[in-house]
């Protein structure tokens, strides 16, 4: 398959999954707002063939540039959004949490929208980064960074007194989120310090993203630390979910947008 035919598909599968997504979050605004909770089912519809979409997006543009597409700001704003909504529709399956899915799905539209901002070209991959502890350092993250986002949206739900599902359900929907984001994170730095340590000769530098990466680890470990003790219960965590998908944001983002870094990200 030539380049050019990838970027063709690669933009019909962009706006195709844009559609989708923007045409479930709409049939489910419209059916909360008639009180036909009941009928949400409709939007999961919309939303899965948008997912289909960008499964497919996903594979073509590996097929056409042999490795893993994370090493562009278009690239790994649809990795992150690919993750945000399997992590939505994982729970709607799970914890029938209908009202949680606009909203995730909403996070993964906006991920969408900017990733057009973003070159579609294929990247090759530089010698350094060109290993398979590459793709296991990249997924683990983005599907780590998918959960806390999720787990961000329930806690602002429960914050302003909302409901994801019911308060058990919704509670371990911020549980799982954090639990085994936190263990995908543990893995995407374990994988960048053996991959650091292979392409640069160090498990640790001191080079901004790798920083503010265990800044992240450290910050999700305390929030663990005080999840279950009786003073930090309910709202508190919450909004410690909430800081640190910001915090995720800051160092995904920011730091990409801000400083030269080591990742390819953007």
């Amino acid at each position: 398959m030539e380049d050019s035919q990838i970027l063709l598909l690669t933009s019909l599968l962009h706006v195709w999954s844009l559609g989708c997504y923007a045409s479930g979050i709409l049939v489910a605004i419209v059916l909360l707002l008639k009180d036909r909770s009941e009928l949400l089912k409709w939007a999961v519809y919309p939303v899965s063939l948008g997912f289909a979409g960008q499964f497919m997006l996903l594979m073509v543009r590996w097929y056409g540039s042999g490795h893993l597409p994370v090493t562009g700001l278009f690239e790994t704003q649809h990795f992150l959004a690919l993750w945000v909504v399997a992590a939505a529709l994982y729970f709607y399956r799970r914890y029938c949490a209908w009202t949680l899915l606009p909203s995730a799905v909403g996070l993964a539209l906006g991920a969408l929208a900017f990733a057009s901002m973003g070159p579609r070209r294929l990247v090759p991959l530089t010698p350094a980064i060109d290993t398979p502890l590459f793709l296991l350092h990249v997924a683990t993250s983005f599907s780590a960074y998918g959960l806390f986002g999720v787990g961000a949206i329930a806690s602002l739900y429960q914050i302003f007194g909302f409901e994801a599902t019911n308060t058990c359900k919704g509670r371990r929907i911020i549980d799982e989120c954090l639990y085994i984001g936190y263990i995908l994170f543990s893995g995407c730095m374990i994988a960048g310090s053996l991959w650091a340590y292979l392409s640069w000769g160090s498990y640790w530098t001191w080079k901004i993203k790798g920083l503010w990466s265990y800044l992240l680890w450290f910050y999700y470990s305390g929030v663990l630390h005080v999840r279950n003790r009786s003073g930090w219960q309910g709202r508190p965590v919450s909004l410690l979910a909430v800081l640190g998908f910001v915090l995720v944001v800051f160092t995904y983002l920011g730091l990409g947008l801000l400083f030269e870094t080591s990742h390819p990200l953007l």
